[in-house]
């Protein structure tokens, strides 16, 4: 691709963007004249703001997703390359602040093709996602994750992007993306491996994070990220996996049209300490509120809660959508 297509490419998805936030903020207009404006109300009282700025930003990019099929299928392969893999690994969440006025700009960047092959050339099958936030948490934010075997791994795959066959494209991403970020952070998880075999996680963290990504690229459903941070001291995270153990299957049970997905849990092992963080797909927003009301009679897990709950510091929850698989 050339910069100048590039450049293209990158105005054409930031319009677009630009004017799925405009439709937004508008769709509460009246719907009687018909046409575009009609159209959008329906769609705000059907999915809510943030499905209606996913989907005419899908509409107007359909060229791109076909496109992008082939990349799509790197997920797979990473679940497969995960289940060789003998050690949990450790999960990386990049977290950028972008500049509001700029954030069309950031996710259009994001999204070219040239710089999705980039990435996941670059980083060999370590990238499992990038999510926004829909409600809930600072809507400026952009989460990616990462996945290596250890830290070893890490150092090896981000010494490579120096030599990879992709380091120009990637530089030039870098140099494009960068001024519309105000910060960056990075945090260090381990997979909650016990808790997540007490949900029915069996396969490797991984491959079950990377296998829901999959599904949900195809599908656009909306992620729920509870964070908890936990008192000081070596105890607190085990006593909260052991609790969750005992009450997890029993919020599982409760929700019996199974509307939610426990995708992953884990907690911190560099950044702020003492952080334990889930993480659950859902098809819609209503769904979670669905799952929550239901697990509040689940005895097992109140008992759960009742037990956390004198350990945790804060706790805080935000929906997102996956924008980029």
């Amino acid at each position: 691709m050339s910069a100048a297509a590039s450049r293209a490419t990158r105005r054409a998805l930031s319009s677009v963007l630009a004017a799925a936030a405009s439709a937004s903020a508008s769709a509460s207009a009246s719907s009687a004249g018909g046409g575009v404006a009609a159209t959008t109300t329906t769609m705000m009282s059907s999915h809510g703001r943030g499905a209606l700025f996913a989907t005419t930003l899908r509409a107007a990019t359909a060229a791109h997703h076909r496109e992008s099929s082939s990349l799509r299928g790197f997920a797979s392969s990473a679940s497969a390359s995960a289940e060789t893999s003998s050690s949990p690994g450790i999960f990386e969440f990049r977290t950028d602040v972008v500049i509001p006025a700029n954030r069309n700009d950031y996710l259009a960047t994001c999204y070219e093709r040239e710089y999705r092959e980039a990435r996941v050339s670059i980083h060999e099958g370590a990238f499992l996602g990038m999510w926004t936030v829909e409600t809930g948490g600072d809507l400026n934010e952009i989460t990616h994750v990462y996945h290596y075997r250890d830290y070893d791994h890490r150092d090896v795959v981000r010494a490579n992007v120096k030599g990879a066959k992709d380091e120009e494209a990637w530089a030039c991403f870098q140099a494009d993306a960068w001024p519309y970020v105000k910060s960056m952070k990075s945090e260090i998880f381990l997979p909650a491996t016990n808790a997540l075999a007490a949900g029915g996680v069996a396969a490797d963290a991984h491959a079950h994070l990377a296998s829901v990504v999959a599904a949900d690229a195809k599908d656009n459903g909306v992620f729920e990220m509870r964070r908890y941070q936990l008192e000081l001291g070596y105890n607190p995270v085990p006593k909260l996996i052991e609790h969750m153990s005992e009450g997890l299957p029993s919020k599982l049970a409760a929700d019996e049209k199974k509307l939610g997905t426990l995708a992953w849990m884990g907690y911190s092992d560099l950044g702020g300490l003492n952080q334990f963080v889930e993480l659950w797909r859902y098809d819609t927003c209503e769904d979670h509120m669905k799952v929550r009301e239901s697990a509040r009679g689940a005895e097992a897990w109140k008992a759960c809660i009742g037990k956390i709950a004198p350990m945790v510091q804060s706790f805080d929850t935000k929906l997102m959508r996956l924008w980029l698989p």
